[in-house]
């Protein structure tokens, strides 16, 4: 492997390092929830951010380099609403198949806790399940509640979040 190619993939193995959580964030987010559909999009986001790596300036400050991130996840979910799906999976090189493994999320499920504490204790039981991935017919059914109810619940639960981290509510400790 050239010198060149090898700087290419150092480059992108450490921008998905610096960047994971922030792109798994953007895809779980666009995804409500839907493990299976965020895979999909942060695999489009990977090969986005892939494609384009050559055009990241390489003084890029830590701001632009977020940025520049933020911006082809977003363009990537934007594309999506105007063209078909034809395939699911695009086939990637299998030199960059190791930078695209889950990553380790005991820091999101810390997060998750913090969150946890805005909401009763029936909230916080589905807010787990939610986090889980767990569909709202799959909630109601854990919690023996109808699906309507689990749809509710869940739209609370997003609401209430919401509330607490726009009024800049500090996470209990």
């Amino acid at each position: 492997m050239e010198d060149n190619e090898r700087h290419l993939y150092d480059k992108f193995d450490s921008l998905i390092a610096r960047h994971r959580v922030l792109i798994d964030h953007l895809c779980m987010h666009r995804a409500l929830g839907d493990v299976n559909r965020c895979a999909e999009l942060r695999q489009d986001c990977y090969i986005s951010l892939w494609h384009y790596l050559p055009k990241l300036r390489e003084d890029a400050n830590q701001f632009h380099e977020t940025a520049w991130v933020v911006w082809h996840c977003r363009s990537v979910f934007s594309h999506l609403r105007y063209r078909r799906r034809t395939h699911r999976f695009l086939p990637l090189d299998e030199n960059i198949a190791n930078t695209l493994g889950e990553p380790d999320d005991s820091h999101l499920r810390d997060t998750i806790d913090s969150l946890s504490t805005f909401l009763t204790s029936h909230e916080q039981r589905a807010f787990y399940l939610m986090s889980d991935g767990y569909s709202a017919k799959e909630i109601a059914r854990e919690l023996g509640i109808k699906h309507r109810s689990a749809v509710l619940l869940r739209h609370r639960i997003i609401e209430k979040l919401k509330h607490a981290i726009v009024n800049n509510k500090k996470y209990p400790s």
